[in-house]
């Protein structure tokens, strides 16, 4: 059968329950006897507490427990794959020691029978320090001297790269650039803050509601902190509202709140106040880099070096991957890729939407403008110059690369050929400056495992299950979509299922990948339902009505099928995988410097997205294909 649901305009599956304010959240889970907790932090971002003084809070209204490092269990560590070599977790259980990494670390918790009762209780605590002076510049002396030159990323990419002789390079080049970007802390703040709530069902079965793209990898780290087989921890997580990077590593909340929970013999709900999304809850580091760049007198790279230095903080060394798309993204032989991190009393940086790429694409992408005015060519011209054909890093074709194509349509459908070459010479009717802007797009296609179960119900439905996530991007009706299509029934007759630790093993919702990893998943275990059907009864029925008789007649109550996807391991050592696409802006600048971007296209292979300024406050956006 042919698809016929793929790509169609399609009422979203999930669309009514979030309109109607009927999809239920992490915060939104009811539960029996419900009590509160409320975190108490550190004020201090250095140094040691040396006494938690909870005498007045304790009596305060409503206050069922207070949980400090005086009364906490001991946890068991964190499982090392999550947290060493550069993964994106805390190192540090909470409340083990007395040591202080950064403001807002989580000192304990206090659980009262009311979220206003425990805010009111929670500001009684008193908190005594031994401090000392914290270190929060990347430039500071004290932590120079100890600075890390991490190997991988997250354990895998390499953050150390040289080929070619980059200085010999350098000195013979006919055109030179040696500048210094750097981006600013950036902090996750999505609709939905953080937020779990924790019952323990028996004393060795632990039920979580929380607001996490990693409901698999979440439950083995709770299982570990606690020391419980790891299907005794059930997470259950149906919507997320929005994370792009946050709500997929082990911060310290959720294990608080389990902790309390088990304390006071009632499920305890935490959630965080928007003022904790910033201090507690991971961020994007900042970032200074550094490139020297050559080339020859006809625009051709010769040289490119590009150095990072970031921060991770006291207790972890994930990197921001600045570097990597540098190594690959334009042809050049002599290439230096090097990333350096200090350690310093901020809140603990992980991934954000595209690290590495946006900070580090952005700086790229800006040296190769500066470059491109250097040798006087065009900044398209000097991009198609230096295209890169294979991808010289890893040494492999491409399994896919229309980047020229996009080049050459974005230009066209902008004009670029009408710009003017000379900065600040083109000005509006009110004086702003007008200026004209491109730029590469470029992303991995990754893919991961996945696992997904098709059941056929006898009232002729389709349940279908991953533990995977839905962060807003609409994984029910695509995952329905696929499961409607390799069955060839009607998606009203899909029920795709997600959000809990005890379906099939499923990736993070990160990287991009979610629909590559289980799209596969779910197409083929939807093929081997198929096959169990046909095997019963010779053919596949042409609509739901036949496959309830079908399984009546078997005497089931239900038929199941069950499939593990993976990547094709040959088809990844023989090929580079990524994704392409250029940008291209128009941007106003008026006398006191407000800036206003006017005209945005972004060609990706096949699509075109324009996206132009109509009225004050109103944006036009469409595709085309």
């Amino acid at each position: 059968m042919s698809a016929t649901l793929i790509g169609q305009r399609l009422t979203r599956v999930d669309g009514r329950l979030k309109v109607m304010g009927q999809a239920t959240y992490a915060a939104e889970f009811a539960r029996p006897k419900l009590a509160y907790g409320v975190l108490v932090q550190s004020t201090i971002a250095n140094g040691r507490v040396t006494k938690i003084d909870i005498s007045t809070a304790k009596s305060a209204p409503g206050v069922i427990a207070i949980l400090t490092r005086e009364n906490a269990p001991q946890f068991k560590p964190y499982p090392d794959d999550l947290t060493k070599k550069g993964a994106p977790g805390e190192d540090r259980v909470p409340l083990q020691d007395a040591e202080i990494h950064y403001a807002g670390q989580h000192l304990g918790i206090v659980v009262a029978e009311s979220f206003e009762q425990a805010v009111h209780a929670t500001s009684l605590v008193r908190v005594t320090y031994q401090p000392q002076p914290p270190v929060v510049m990347l430039d500071d002396e004290r932590v120079q001297k100890n600075a890390i030159w991490p190997e991988r990323f997250i354990g895998r990419e390499s953050l150390q790269v040289k080929r070619g002789d980059i200085n010999a390079a350098l000195a013979t080049a006919a055109h030179k650039i040696d500048v210094v970007y750097s981006t600013p802390v950036e902090n996750h703040n999505p609709i939905e803050t953080y937020s779990t709530t924790a019952e323990w069902e028996a004393p060795d079965r632990l039920l979580i509601h929380e607001a996490t793209r990693g409901i698999k990898q979440l439950q083995r780290i709770i299982a570990n902190v606690f020391g419980l087989p790891r299907e005794n921890v059930h997470i259950i997580c149906p919507f997320i509202g929005g994370a792009f990077g946050s709500k997929g590593f082990q911060w310290s909340h959720t294990v608080l709140a389990a902790a309390a929970a088990k304390l006071v013999q009632r499920p305890v709900k935490l959630t965080f106040t928007r003022p904790q999304m910033f201090d507690s809850a991971g961020q994007r580091a900042r970032t200074e880099q550094r490139f020297s760049i050559g080339a020859d007198k006809n625009g051709k790279l010769m040289a490119l070096r590009h150095a990072t230095t970031t921060h991770c903080s006291p207790v972890s060394e994930y990197t921001e991957p600045c570097g990597n798309m540098s190594r690959m993204l334009y042809s050049c032989p002599n290439v230096e890729v090097s990333h350096r991190l200090v350690r310093l009393n901020l809140t603990t940086p992980c991934p954000m939407r595209a690290p590495g790429e946006a900070p580090g694409v952005f700086a790229l992408e800006s040296a190769l403008d500066e470059l491109a005015n250097e040798t006087g060519l065009d900044p398209v011209e000097f991009r198609l110059r230096n295209y890169a054909d294979i991808d010289e890093y890893e040494n492999r074709p491409w399994s896919s690369k229309k980047l020229r194509e996009c080049y050459e349509r974005g230009a066209k459908k902008f004009d670029w050929s009408k710009r003017t070459r000379k900065a600040g010479s083109l000005r509006g009717a009110d004086g702003s400056q007008i200026g004209f802007g491109m730029a590469t797009a470029i992303y991995p296609a990754g893919q991961q495992k996945a696992g997904a179960t098709a059941i056929l119900n006898k009232d002729g439905t389709v349940t279908v299950r991953s533990a995977t996530h839905e962060i807003g991007t609409g994984t029910y009706t695509a995952m329905s979509q696929f499961a409607a299509d390799t069955l060839g029934i009607p998606i009203e007759k899909i029920r795709f299922e997600l959000g809990d630790s005890q379906f099939p093993e499923a990736p993070n919702n990160g990287g991009s990948w979610l629909t590559s990893s289980v799209a596969p998943a779910v197409m083929g275990a939807c093929r081997e339902l198929k096959k169990k059907v046909v095997d019963l009864g010779e053919s596949w029925p042409n609509d739901p009505a036949q496959l309830a008789n079908l399984l009546a007649r078997s005497g089931q109550e239900q038929i199941q099928a069950e499939f593990i996807s993976e990547p094709n391991k040959e088809e990844r050592e023989k090929f580079s995988f990524f994704s392409y696409g250029a940008v291209f802006v128009e941007v106003h600048v008026d006398p006191l410097g407000q800036v206003r971007v006017k005209r945005v296209i972004l060609i990706l292979p096949n699509t075109t997205w324009r996206c132009t300024r109509t009225h004050r406050n109103l944006t036009s956006i469409s595709s085309t294909s």
